[in-house]
């Protein structure tokens, strides 16, 4: 007879929210994250921009919002998600997701999204709320078109590149480690690495 690998302990460590933050030149953007078989664009979560300078007291303001009002649908024992709900909310995703970005290449004079989206800087962030009272910050390293964290395997720059916070801290704490995780993205090639407004 063999149990289930779904313990407890196993459920609350899978269990997580996350928040996105991108930083351009020109602005900052903040974006709640849902998980269902991946990570998409909430359909119902906090998301805000700002100009590239905004104050740290903003930052962790906005993305204290973006993480709580974060989903996780993953769960053990509860049933599946069918294709046609995946593609319905897949669909209502999208449609905030390209709302939300067509608002900031307006704001910000960017012909498009595409546009808009180029020579970012991206820190991807995981709370596993069930478990833990502090989020992990994850600076990136941004390829043509793409980013990607640092991950196990990468054991010299992994330690540099993730940053943990309690989130008893206050919101101009977090917004300056955010900062901070920010400030540790990288670029290939001869792109240039924005750095954060001190």
């Amino acid at each position: 007879m063999s149990g289930s690998p779904y313990t407890p302990e196993r459920i609350r460590s899978l269990h997580r929210k996350s928040a996105t933050v991108t930083l351009s030149p020109k602005y900052i953007a903040i974006e709640s994250d849902e998980i269902w078989r991946g990570t998409y664009f909430s359909r119902t979560g906090w998301c805000a921009h700002a100009p590239c300078d905004a104050s740290a007291l903003w930052i962790g303001e906005n993305f204290r919002k973006a993480l709580e009002s974060s989903e996780y649908f993953n769960k053990p024992g509860v049933p599946s998600l069918d294709r046609d709900e995946i593609n319905a909310m897949k669909e209502v995703s999208n449609t905030r997701r390209l709302a939300f970005w067509g608002e900031i290449a307006q704001t910000y004079g960017y012909k498009d999204i595409d546009q808009a989206g180029r020579r970012c800087d991206l820190v991807f962030t995981s709370w596993h709320d069930l478990i833990e009272d502090f989020v992990t910050l994850m600076a990136t390293l941004r390829l043509p078109g793409s980013h990607r964290a640092w991950g196990p395997m990468e054991k010299k720059k992994y330690a540099e590149k993730r940053i943990a916070v309690p989130l008893s801290v206050s919101d101009e704490a977090l917004g300056l480690a955010i900062r901070d995780a920010l400030s540790r993205c990288e670029a290939s090639g001869r792109q240039k690495i924005n750095t954060p407004s001190e």
